[in-house]
């Protein structure tokens, strides 16, 4: 047979395969986007085969990650807080810790976005709202907060290489604040019910 003609049997082989199964239990509806992407029907680890077999396996998944998120994301949160302490310090004048700010870039960040991946990437939940409640409000903030600790790298690093360092050092900061304000209000909001 034609080698053409074989990557074409194949191609539709796995199409049929990865796409036509259904599940043998219901997914909630109102799924967040980035949810059925993932999780959905044809969701990537559905047709990956990493979703685990049932849907029972899928909420204990869903619960240790989540509560691995918890628990990473306070972590995060002080030694972020901790961070923005010592950089206030560096903008009044106090350079004694320079280094110490520096240092603590890395694992702030690395902590946050396994964080964040641990929420992201979960299995979805027994159901979904339409009304705005606070999770839904903790994960709106969630988009403030990860776009601020994608950037924060960046705007620290354009202050030494800036031409106009005073601006550069009120950008990153102003960012800064803005994650962490966006970060504990976030947090706040798990305490609240839903």
């Amino acid at each position: 047979m034609n080698d053409k003609i074989k990557l074409t049997l194949l191609f539709f082989l796995f199409f049929n395969v990865c796409f036509s199964s259904e599940l043998s239990y219901p997914l909630p509806k109102n799924m967040p986007i980035h949810t059925k992407i993932l999780w959905g029907e044809k969701g990537f680890f559905r047709v990956t085969g990493i979703a685990p077999e049932s849907r029972i396996d899928e909420l204990k998944l869903r619960t240790s990650m989540l509560q691995l998120h918890q628990k990473f994301a306070l972590i995060s949160w002080a030694s972020f807080a901790y961070q923005s302490f010592i950089g206030n310090q560096l903008v009044n004048g106090n350079y004694e810790n320079i280094d110490l700010h520096k240092k603590l870039s890395i694992p702030v960040w690395s902590m946050y976005m396994g964080s964040a991946s641990l929420s992201y990437f979960s299995p979805p939940g027994l159901k979904y709202s339409k009304k705005l409640d606070s999770m839904k409000l903790h994960r709106l903030l969630s988009y403030f907060h990860f776009s601020g600790m994608a950037i924060i790298p960046f705007l620290g690093y354009n202050i030494a290489q800036s031409n106009n360092y005073e601006e550069a050092v009120k950008l990153h900061q102003r960012v800064a604040l803005t994650t962490l304000f966006s970060m504990s209000l976030s947090a706040i909001l798990t305490f609240l019910p839903y």
